[in-house]
């Protein structure tokens, strides 16, 4: 069964130009060659600068735990920690219906 997160993340006010470019250094290039990763998007806040949003379809559950296993991912983790102001907001669900993947 497929797995969507919405994952919505503040960061330090000013930083999110920071975590973006950690994102395309270490997860984009990453989310490019999984297969299992259906859908990506990084979506950055039309209202608050210090906020982006991440979406992802996942093949199912495992494939999510397999890519959150990796050490690059928490590689990533411990280098955006310090940038972030919280922890984000992750949200899990079963997509129904999609248009476009």
């Amino acid at each position: 069964m497929k797995l969507a997160m919405f994952i919505k993340t503040t960061t330090q006010p000013g930083k999110r130009a920071q975590v973006r470019a950690l994102w395309e250094e270490h997860l984009r290039p990453r989310a490019e060659a999984n297969g299992a990763q259906e859908a990506y998007a990084f979506c950055e806040d039309s209202m608050d600068p210090d906020v982006f949003y991440l979406f992802e379809i996942y093949t199912d559950a495992d494939a999510m735990k397999a890519n959150a296993g990796q050490p690059w991912f928490a590689e990533y983790m411990g280098q955006v920690a310090p940038l972030l102001a919280g922890q984000p907001d992750v949200g899990m669900a079963t997509p129904v219906w999609t248009k476009g993947l």
